[in-house]
């Protein structure tokens, strides 16, 4: 269970001090900031910022305006504001600023700013949760930094029981490591639950998940109207599925789901929910607009975000605890690029859709294999009427010599796979053809012909169909939802799967550390993981046919 930070929000009977006048801005500005809405809550409240107008007032002001620069990652405007408050006479929520400032030096990597503030507060429950916030941020470090400020700060339980964590993880200790965790090893930390404003959660051994999927993604509210052709009902399905097996199996865990119906304002009620704010884990969501939202919010707790289906690694690259499930657009063109090296040829026709995933796609590879050697002698975004062109061009037919070596599509429609399978087939020009591994799965996709025409297939967390565990997954799907599985139901179970193996009570909460322990992960259901100091799969095979069975190339 995840330990929550929450601010000791002031809880002051405003509207009895101060005039009604102008007081619907302030308390919709602090309304703004429980939404999310942190640059609309600041600029509500810059007027309030004057204090020979509002007297008093303004301070709680400048405090909620922190608040709001600190949820917009504006920590330095977030600690000009509160060391204003510091330094004001008369303000008594002192305790308050010393926490919410000590939270600013964490984030930017001053901890012993952080520490030091939190040993000034001198409430002895916000005392707790500033214990709370300091194990939170430091728990990562390292031994020997955890030593010098547990040297300085002995009384802070959190730091105390980080450095306890980190000593533990060790392999081996120094004499000086080993005195120095005899003398905390069987420290009680003193970070139970808290009373008042203040909210704490005691850390336990379950593993919590919540998954935030988009089920109406074309508008509809309710599970009346979902069908089950609804690729996220497909996905949700997997996941059940691999959680309710990981519970029967003895795993402590518990699990919650919510639509986000692909409303940003569905979204943010969704991060309110008190199971949000304890997660260890979010599965989803999908979609670019409502994934920048939670993922804002899971940097902000601290707690590991992951897009099931997405390549396109945006938010990874912003936000620390944002992951993607399946290989990221560099990982890609990279693993496609050193492929088409290994060829004799290196003139590469490339053709690609109109997705965001494969415009990218493709513009990634062009620019890795213009700088590697590869001569990209065909460029063209197309659609179902443009393949038998662009096949024409590469000269294929009538004894001529082709144009090209290397065919490489980046395209899961299977508009674009149709009319490549039957040009590929009666041409027979035998060129290597590079494609996604969604093409495995198109129920018109002919095995023999793949095998004999050259196809090649780009691993994208592909389902291995030898797995000894893919049929009994089969079956007990079969039997639950009375359909086949799709791939989109494979993937989610995957994920699930991976998830629960990743962070439980034997290895810990800790999601990147546990999967920096192992730089490869054998898949359930696929041929593998590795996100050892990345945080997407940066395991990409590529996959052929040989004698009907799906095999890794070396």
């Amino acid at each position: 269970m995840k330990i929550i930070l929450y601010f000791l929000f002031l809880i002051v009977p405003l509207s009895s001090v101060f005039s009604q006048e102008g007081f619907d801005q302030f308390e919709q500005a602090k309304k703004q900031i429980e939404q999310g809405n942190q640059t609309e809550a600041m600029e509500l409240l810059r007027p309030y910022l004057d204090k020979e107008k509002y007297s008093s007032l303004s301070d709680y002001a400048r405090f909620h305006f922190a608040r709001a620069a600190y949820g917009n990652r504006q920590f330095e405007l977030a600690k000009e504001a509160l060391n204003v408050l510091l330094e004001t006479r008369g303000f008594d929520k002192k305790d308050d600023v010393r926490y919410l400032l000590a939270l600013c030096h964490f984030q930017q990597s001053a901890p012993n700013d952080g520490l030091r503030l939190i040993d000034e507060i001198t409430d002895d429950s916000l005392k707790k949760e500033g214990y709370r916030a300091s194990y939170d941020f430091l728990k990562v470090s390292a031994s020997s930094s955890l030593a010098v400020q547990y040297g300085l700060f002995p009384d802070n339980d959190g730091l105390a029981m980080a450095l306890k964590e980190r000593l533990e993880t060790q392999s081996a200790m120094s004499s000086t490591e080993k005195q120095l965790y005899e003398t905390i090893k069987s420290r009680t930390f003193s970070m139970g639950e808290g009373d008042g404003d203040t909210v704490y959660e005691v850390k336990d051994k379950v593993l919590d998940i919540a998954v935030v999927l988009p089920f109406n993604y074309e508008g509809r509210s309710g599970v009346q109207s979902l069908t089950s052709n609804n690729f996220v009902l497909q996905l949700h399905q997997g996941i059940i599925l691999a959680l309710e097996q990981a519970k029967a199996k003895g795993l402590k865990l518990n699990f919650k789901t919510f639509d986000t119906e692909r409303n940003d304002a569905k979204v943010r009620g969704i991060l309110e929910d008190p199971f949000l704010q304890k997660a260890d884990v979010i599965i989803g969501p999908l979609y670019p607009e409502e994934t920048a939202l939670v993922a804002n919010f899971a940097q902000q707790k601290h707690i590991p975000q992951i897009n099931p289906l997405s390549n396109i690694d945006d938010n990874v690259k912003e936000y620390q605890y944002s992951y993607l499930f399946r290989p990221s657009i560099q990982a890609i063109s990279q693993k496609v690029m050193d492929y088409c090296r290994k060829f004799e040829g290196r003139r590469v026709a490339l053709a690609y859709s109109g997705t965001s995933r494969d415009e990218l796609l493709a513009a990634t590879f062009v620019e890795m294999a213009r700088n590697s050697g590869l001569q990209i002698v065909k460029n063209q975004k197309v659609t179902t009427r443009d393949m038998h062109g662009f096949f024409e061009s590469l000269e294929l037919s009538g004894g001529g010599r082709p144009t090209a070596d290397i065919m490489v599509i980046f395209s899961d429609d299977p508009n674009i796979a149709s009319p490549t399978f039957g040009l590929v087939e009666s041409l027979g020009a035998g060129m290597p053809v590079v494609v996604m591994e969604s093409w495995l799965y198109f129920d018109f996709a002919n095995y023999d012909m793949m095998e004999a025409q050259n196809f090649h297939f780009v691993g994208n967390n592909t389902v291995d169909f030898n797995s000894e565990v893919l049929d009994e997954f089969r079956v007990n799907y079969l039997n639950i939802y009375k359909a086949y599985p799709s791939s989109f139901a494979y993937m989610g179970y995957e994920l699930a799967d991976f998830v629960t193996k990743v962070i439980n009570e034997e290895n810990g909460f800790d999601f990147q550390k546990n999967l920096d322990r192992r730089s490869f992960i054998k898949g359930n259901l696929t041929f593998g993981y590795n996100f050892s100091r990345v945080k997407s799969n940066n395991y990409v095979p590529i996959l052929s046919l040989e004698e009907g069975v799906l095999t890794i190339e070396e």
